[in-house]
C-alpha cells in the first residue's frame, strides 16, 4: 500500500470513530462498534489503533490540530501581512466565526465529540489526559496572546494574562456547549456580545 492510500484509510477509522463518539458517547462506544461503522474488518481497525484509548488520541487529534490552527492563524498571527494587529475584540469575533463552520461544517459535528469528551474525562484518566492537553494547549495560546495585547497597550498593564486566558477559553468552551444542548446559538450575536466584554483597544 502506498503512504496516501495508508493516510486514507486511517482518517476513514478516525471518521468512523467521531461519528460513534458523537452518536454514542466515548464511554459507550467501543472498538467493535467502531470496526462496525467503518466496514472495514477488525484486523484493520487494530493494525492503525491496537487500543481504544490510541482510538481516542487519534479521533481527537484533528480536532486538535483544526482549532490550535485557527488560534495560530487568527490569535497568534493576526494580521501581521498589512502591518497590524487585532484588538482583543476583533480577535475573539474572528476566532468564534473561525471555529464555527470547523466544529459543525464537516461530516461529524465536533461539538457533540467535545461535550461527550468532558464527560468521559471525569471518570476516565486516559480521555481526562487528552483533554488537558487539548485546553491546556488551547489556553496557553490564548494566555500568549492576552500578554501580547497588554504589552501592546490594549489591555490594562496590571491585567492577569492567566486569569483572562481561562475566562476567553471559557467563551470559547460555552459556545461549543450551548451548540450542543440548545441548538439555538446564534454565532454572529454571540460573538458581539463577547466583544463587549473586553476593551475596544
Amino acid at each position: 500500500m502506498t503512504a496516501d492510500h495508508l493516510e486514507s484509510r486511517r482518517r476513514e477509522i478516525v471518521l468512523a470513530a467521531l461519528r460513534c463518539f458523537a452518536r454514542e458517547g466515548f464511554h459507550a462506544t467501543s472498538v467493535r462498534d467502531v470496526v462496525r461503522e467503518s466496514g472495514l474488518s477488525a484486523g484493520a481497525v487494530y493494525s492503525y489503533f491496537p487500543s481504544k484509548a490510541e482510538l481516542v488520541a487519534g479521533a481527537v487529534a484533528p480536532i486538535l490540530e483544526a482549532l490550535t490552527g485557527v488560534l495560530d492563524a487568527v490569535v497568534l498571527d493576526g494580521v501581521r501581512s498589512v502591518g497590524e494587529d487585532r484588538t482583543p475584540t476583533e480577535a475573539v469575533a474572528e476566532v468564534l466565526r473561525r471555529i464555527y463552520p470547523i466544529a459543525v461544517g464537516g461530516e461529524v459535528d465536533y461539538t457533540r465529540v467535545a461535550v461527550t469528551a468532558w464527560a468521559e474525562g471525569l471518570r476516565d484518566p486516559a480521555v481526562r489526559a487528552i483533554a488537558e492537553r487539548t485546553y491546556g494547549t488551547v489556553r496557553g495560546r490564548l494566555t500568549d496572546r492576552v500578554t501580547r495585547w497588554r504589552d501592546a497597550g490594549h489591555l490594562p498593564a496590571d491585567v492577569d494574562a492567566g486569569a483572562l486566558g481561562q475566562v476567553l477559553l471559557s467563551t470559547l468552551l460555552g459556545f461549543v456547549l450551548q451548540h450542543a444542548l440548545l441548538g439555538d446559538v446564534d454565532l454572529d450575536r454571540y460573538a458581539t456580545a463577547v466583544a463587549l466584554l473586553l476593551p475596544r483597544g
